[in-house]
């Protein structure tokens, strides 16, 4: 059985230094962006690492933007999230290139309909959303993040959407 792991990225400043006495030292890398690359890394369990057709590799959009070529890589915006710990949001992305060829292929055939519904879904347009998710469905049954939002547009359709709805994820676990 192939091994199934979630990678998260992120970049910034950190500290690496030895920590603990004289007995029992280690080495580890304190920083802000040290603990939110641990909170990208937790998102790939919800996003589905570990099922097929799942987010493996998730970056932030900083990252993004610290790459000197990433019309190099094929990378699909996932989501707008707050993870534990923080208060501001950030965004996502899944980077296509870590998935099995043929998982890929099925993404990279459906990343306009799964750019489409996520656009429509921020701005409240869930009918428009959902049938953009649904036809990701169509050509591959088993994309997580599309059948992740089309739970959430139930959710919204079905209890109605919150007065301080903004269409970012808050995470309330690591």
């Amino acid at each position: 059985m192939p091994i199934q792991v979630g990678v998260g990225v992120h970049v910034g400043h950190m500290m690496v230094g030895m920590v603990g006495e004289e007995n029992r030292m280690q080495g580890d890398a304190f920083s802000d962006s040290v603990n939110l690359t641990s909170r990208i890394e937790g998102l790939t369990k919800y996003y589905g690492a570990g099922k097929y057709y799942g987010a493996s590799l998730i970056i932030s959009g900083e990252s993004v933007s610290d790459l000197k070529h990433p019309d190099k890589y094929h990378i699909q915006f996932l989501d707008m999230v707050v993870v534990k710990g923080r208060t501001d949001p950030i965004s996502i992305f899944e980077v296509l290139e870590s998935l099995p060829e043929n998982e890929m292929i099925l993404k990279l055939k459906t990343q306009n309909d799964l750019e489409q519904g996520v656009l429509h879904y921020r701005v409240q347009e869930f009918v428009k959303a959902k049938a953009c998710f649904e036809s990701v469905l169509n050509i591959n049954p088993q994309d997580e993040v599309a059948k992740l939002y089309v739970e959430r547009i139930n959710d919204l359709l079905r209890n109605g959407v919150p007065d301080n709805w903004d269409g970012v994820t808050w995470m309330t676990e690591k």
